[in-house]
């Protein structure tokens, strides 16, 4: 409850929507762009050049692949 989410690249065991949907049924929001309250970068390459990374580690907001987020989700199911 009150964490927030962004979802970069493609998930391997849900859809970006479910993903979504889970985080906001649990309480928290979920970013379509990396922001300075994000709480959490979701990624499945960690070490992505991407934008969204890069403004991610500018930024000092911690970046998970999605086994690490479904580990999270269930903690708070």
């Amino acid at each position: 409850s009150g964490m927030s989410f962004c979802f970069t690249g493609e998930l391997r065991t849900m859809k970006r929507q479910d993903a979504e949907n889970l985080v906001k049924s649990l309480g928290g929001s979920a970013k379509s762009s990396v922001v300075k309250d994000l709480t959490y970068l979701v990624t499945n390459d960690t070490t992505s050049g991407s934008s969204k990374n890069k403004k991610a580690s500018e930024l000092g907001i911690a970046i998970i692949d999605e086994e690490k987020f479904l580990s999270l989700a269930k903690a708070l199911h």
